[in-house]
């Protein structure tokens, strides 16, 4: 018999079973932290993070396990790193860019 790594590993579900695990993972993904997220992109650790934000490593680490971080630490972040946040609220007939 061959053997198969996890990823080639692939279980008879039914479509119900299949459902329910394509939700599950989809909800996983939807708690992937914002800051986290944009934390990596911008190449900085936590400890550097939390010197930005004046706050402790372990804090930053309790901050990423949110899927909604507050806009505030997000937008300090940006500001630091050179940036600005800008939110749009976008309609069909128009676009407001919300003030911070």
């Amino acid at each position: 018999m061959k053997e198969e790594t996890f990823a080639e590993w692939r279980p008879d579900w039914t479509p119900a079973e299949q459902k329910q695990v394509d939700e599950a993972a989809s909800y996983l993904r939807d708690q992937v932290s914002l800051l986290k997220v944009l934390r990596e992109q911008l190449g900085l650790s936590q400890l550097e993070l939390s010197d930005i934000l004046g706050t402790s490593q372990s804090n930053v680490s309790k901050i990423e396990t949110k899927a909604d971080p507050r806009i505030s630490v997000i937008r300090k972040l940006i500001e630091h790193q050179g940036g600005r946040l800008k939110i749009v609220a976008e309609f069909p007939d128009k676009a407001l860019e919300l003030q911070l």
